[in-house]
């Protein structure tokens, strides 16, 4: 059985192409429901390009920009080969794009959104391979992703559950990095990367009302794990390269299973390894390694331990 399209559904697509382009660019609207807006603005260089922006909202009030939106509503300016894929399924979902110059190689870029008052945006800036995707299941999730110069960034964000905060900030190049992914209700994940390469923040959690935020920067060959099982619990990690030494090879590492367990680590140096293993309650550790070759090693199992090191 085919539903029919309601007529309230409002689509406005604009669709601008340069007189001297020999390229397609195509916008595909399919809504279905009531209320729902969409807005894709479009302006392909001269040079070939692909411009494809597919949106279907299944649901009411949805919108991809205009009233509610995140920002203005998928817009892609230069291209080359690109891609955008926005689908949500629900009532009162907001979702955005904005790409800037993109470039050649064709982007990953999509939004799916299923279930009611989820936001998700991503703004690219001036870059070429950026691969973003954002997926929400569940209700009053909210993922936010900005990249800036963006070459060959590489962005992953999975929530589902109801009240997931994920906000990821990226200036400079990176590879591989960073990736998300929060199961449950209330859970908060922060990145923030510049120039980092081959190797970049992964944060998953599962449960309630966890948080992790990582920051990196000047990096290659290094990285973040946050892993969170439980609820409550609190991880803060940094990592700082060197911007004048090739590869880093520094490493943080984070486990917590249980409630309310706190681990701040800071690195700054070259070769320096962190592993912070907590399970059980109302664990902390907190952890500073300054310098070059330094290990820390800190397994907390039970309830209400404290660890302090400092390397340097």
């Amino acid at each position: 059985m085919n539903p029919q399209l309601s007529t309230i559904a409002l689509g406005v697509v604009l669709a601008c192409a340069s007189q001297f382009a020999a390229a397609q660019a195509t916008v595909t609207v399919t809504q279905q429901g009531n209320g729902n807006t969409s807005f894709a603005e479009q302006f392909p260089s001269s040079t070939p390009a692909y411009v494809t922006a597919t949106i279907t909202q299944i649901g009411n009030h949805n919108h991809v920009g205009g009233p509610g939106g995140t920002t203005d509503g998928i817009r892609q300016i230069e291209a080359n080969n690109v891609y955008v894929d926005v689908l949500q399924n629900g009532t009162g979902n907001n979702a955005g794009v904005t790409q800037h110059r993109i470039g050649g190689v064709p982007t990953e870029d999509f939004i799916t959104q299923i279930g009611n008052a989820n936001s998700a945006t991503f703004r690219v800036e001036s870059s070429s391979d950026i691969p973003s995707r954002i997926e929400q299941t569940g209700n009053r999730n909210v993922t936010d992703i900005v990249q800036v110069e963006a070459g060959t960034g590489s962005t992953s964000s999975l929530q589902n559950g109801n009240d997931n905060r994920v906000a990821v900030f990226q200036r400079g190049t990176s590879y591989t990095g960073p990736g998300l992914r929060q199961t449950g209700d209330g859970n908060v994940a922060s990145v923030f990367m510049d120039q980092v390469s081959f190797g970049g923040p992964g944060i998953r959690q599962t449960g309630t009302h966890n948080s992790a935020s990582a920051v990196q920067t000047d990096t290659q060959e290094s990285g973040i794990s946050i892993d969170q099982i439980g609820a409550g619990n609190r991880v803060a990690a940094s990592l700082y390269g060197s911007a004048t030494v090739q590869y880093d090879y520094d490493s943080i590492d984070i486990d917590q299973d249980g409630i309310g367990n706190q681990a701040d680590v800071i690195l700054r140096g070259l070769s320096n390894a962190v592993t912070v293993g907590q399970h059980g309650k109302l664990n902390t550790a907190i952890v500073r390694q300054i310098g070059e070759g330094y290990v820390a090693n800190v397994s907390q199992v039970g309830n209400g331990n404290t660890t302090n090191i400092y390397q340097h």
